[in-house]
């Protein structure tokens, strides 16, 4: 039996007429007879009767014609969730990550996933987190390891938790700080507000502006070279290569000032396969503390 005879057992079971499912087969009348006598003479018995009111298929054929409708069925769901696989394997996901993030944790978790998954490519964007989160909801990210707190209708995982901190050249004194110079680097609004929140608790004066030097990294060789002092959250696993002086900051109740990272990604429904394992694995990696300081 081929597919398309199965296909024919089933059409003419919804519509016992010989003229329009030949038709709609593009077969002749005779060719469609022959191809059904063929099918008779395989299994060995009467499919139809041939009545003057048309087809009327015996008790054999009826339960032919039921198995014909569970074969398609099987073979529709069978091609697709063979082609879902191998779209699985072939896609590429598109990540988007903080710049501390993709500098200190994304490429080994990225390494570990490939062992497991060989097939699935990775693009990462790379930006400041208020950004991509927007990227994330507009879709022009599949998933995001975001710094900072940010509410969407996006599902999310906490894969880490860092400290704020003073990085000094040499031991200060708190109370010193607002007569020192401060130094600026790029970060999230969310981050930016923890820091102002953490100052404003703590002096009179407004932080204000300080001397823009770009990324942190570029932050901490200034502080080396004596241009004053930053505060900043320390990503994980940093390594302090300048000898830097850190003085972890916490709020008046005593509790240490800290940021989380989050994992974000969209609802379950709008997951490819491929996604849906990236999402899974990063998600058992979050609750065995892999992603986390």
């Amino acid at each position: 039996m081929r597919d398309t005879d199965w296909q024919i057992l089933q059409a003419l079971y919804k519509n016992p007429n010989m003229t329009k499912v030949a038709n709609s087969f593009y077969m002749t009348q005779p060719s469609l007879t022959k191809r059904l006598k063929q099918m008779e003479e395989e299994f060995g018995v009467t499919i139809v009767n041939r009545t003057p009111k048309g087809l009327s298929f015996t008790p054999e054929g009826r339960y032919l014609a039921d198995q014909a409708e569970r074969y398609l069925v099987f073979m529709k769901e069978t091609t697709e969730t063979l082609a879902a696989m191998q779209k699985s394997t072939e896609e590429t996901i598109v990540i988007g990550s903080s710049y501390t993030y993709s500098k200190y944790m994304l490429s080994e978790l990225l390494f570990q996933y490939r062992k497991e998954h060989p097939s699935v490519q990775f693009e990462v964007v790379t930006d400041q987190s208020d950004a991509l989160f927007r990227k994330l909801l507009d879709g022009t990210v599949d998933v995001g390891f975001i710094r900072g707190d940010y509410e969407g209708a996006l599902e999310r995982i906490r894969v880490g938790k860092s400290a704020a901190c003073l990085v000094t050249k040499e031991p200060v004194k708190m109370e010193d700080l607002p007569g020192l110079d401060r130094i600026e680097y790029k970060t999230n609004d969310r981050t930016r507000e923890i820091l102002e929140r953490w100052w404003n608790e703590n002096f009179s004066t407004p932080v204000g502006n300080g001397m823009p030097v770009g990324y942190i990294d570029v932050a901490w060789q200034m502080i080396e070279r004596g241009f004053g002092y930053t505060l900043c959250f320390l990503p994980e696993h940093f390594a302090n290569e300048h000898n830097l002086c850190l003085t972890s900051l916490f709020w008046k109740d005593g509790t240490p000032v800290e940021r989380n990272t989050w994992f974000f990604y969209p609802k379950s429904k709008r997951l490819s396969p491929a996604l849906s394992q990236f999402v899974e694995y990063v998600a058992e990696g979050a609750k065995a503390g892999k992603n986390r300081k």
